[in-house]
């Protein structure tokens, strides 16, 4: 058993009744122990995956992401991000449209190329979740990254999608001209 299991089961016995907020304050002390080299970034983990409020969620895995490439700066940033993208592919996160959004606000190419092969995997609500993640201002690579996939699904029964997909460029262009 991965020692992660006892800390996401734990954490999903908490979920109904813990508030929202209470779990942003738990994810935020965490964070800070994360931070001050108290706990490893992999506290970050049962936040990630196991919680549902995309907030939380892509809070998470981006203190994760950043934590984990801090602890070990002379390792390439791929090994995090390649495993918060292995979390949308073996559908682990229970939300992974947040962890997919966190994951290209990152604006980072090797962030963007994994998740390229994943994108067909979301749901329209997933596609929806991670425009709303990345927000009305995404990075220029985040926001080519937007346009190819609007450009994959423009054919097609895709319909929902292309519409996050299409408010969330248009978002992040007016930000881009502002």
């Amino acid at each position: 058993m991965s020692p992660l299991t006892p800390a996401l089961i734990s954490y999903w016995h908490r979920l109904p009744a813990e508030s929202a907020a209470t779990r942003r304050k738990s994810l935020d002390a965490t964070r800070e122990r994360v931070l001050s080299g108290r706990e490893p970034a992999a506290a970050l983990v049962p936040f990630a995956l196991g919680d549902v409020e995309e907030g939380i969620v892509a809070s998470a895995t981006h203190a994760y992401v950043a934590s984990a490439m801090a602890a070990t700066p002379d390792v390439s940033a791929v090994e995090p991000v390649t495993e918060a993208a292995e979390w949308i592919r073996r559908g682990l996160a229970l939300n992974r449209g947040a962890v997919f959004g966190a994951l290209l606000a990152l604006d980072d190419d090797r962030a963007v190329e994994r998740l390229a092969a994943l994108r067909l995997l979301l749901s329209a609500i997933e596609v929806e979740v991670a425009c709303r993640v990345l927000g009305s201002s995404p990075g220029p690579l985040a926001l080519g990254f937007l346009r190819d996939w609007a450009d994959l699904v423009a054919e097609g029964p895709l319909q929902r999608e292309r519409q996050a997909l299409h408010a969330s460029i248009g978002a992040g262009c007016r930000a881009q001209a502002a």
